[in-house]
């Protein structure tokens, strides 16, 4: 996906701060020219948001409430240079500082949202790989008592050692143990050394 924007390999890509900052202020300045273009009873306020979101998914909280506090600014100067009606400057300033806490608290939230996808993702890709290295045998295992080969779930006996390694992975040495060489040969296990 473009410009960091989205998933890639379970992890939120990071965008260069450069093209970050630069989709971000070509966003802000396509809202701006909107609303530059509307007649003043329609306001684009809620879109400045946008470049906001934008910045804080592919750049983090920090850069994001800086976008914040520039969109809030752009947007007040833009009231203020359009000459819009207000019958007190103080209205003014007080919708400017709610604009300007809605942006803040947008980066905040989106910020928030990006650090658990983040931790998620993470996570996701630990238990992955636990699993891929874990895998284990469960219920019973049907074994021949006279060769001990098991069956399988289609039906075909396989050699024990055979059949813990497509399960598991684990790879079966062969040797024997002392009471087993001891009944196979008895000169043998004089010779083997005490324990």
């Amino acid at each position: 996906m473009a410009w960091g924007w989205g998933v890639r390999e379970g992890l939120i890509r990071t965008t260069s701060p450069l093209l970050g900052w630069l989709v971000a202020l070509m966003l802000f300045g396509a809202i701006l020219l909107v609303d530059v273009l509307a007649p003043p009873e329609v306001d684009f306020s809620a879109f400045y948001l946008v470049p906001v979101i934008w910045l804080t998914w592919c750049r983090g909280t920090r850069e994001g409430l800086a976008m914040a506090l520039f969109c809030g600014v752009g947007w007040y100067l833009h009231v203020i240079l359009s000459g819009r009606y207000a019958s007190s400057e103080w209205y003014r300033l007080w919708d400017a500082l709610n604009k300007q806490l809605s942006y803040l608290l947008g980066a905040w939230a989106v910020g928030a949202l990006r650090r658990e996808v983040l931790v998620q993702q993470s996570l996701n890709q630990q238990l992955q790989a636990s699993m891929a290295e874990v895998r284990e045998l469960k219920g019973l295992l049907p074994v021949c008592a006279w060769c001990h080969q098991i069956r399988d779930d289609q039906g075909a006996w396989q050699p024990m050692e055979v059949f813990i390694q497509q399960r598991t992975g684990a790879s079966a040495t062969h040797g024997i143990c002392p009471s087993c060489l001891e009944k196979a040969d008895p000169e043998l296990s004089s010779l083997r050394p005490p324990d």
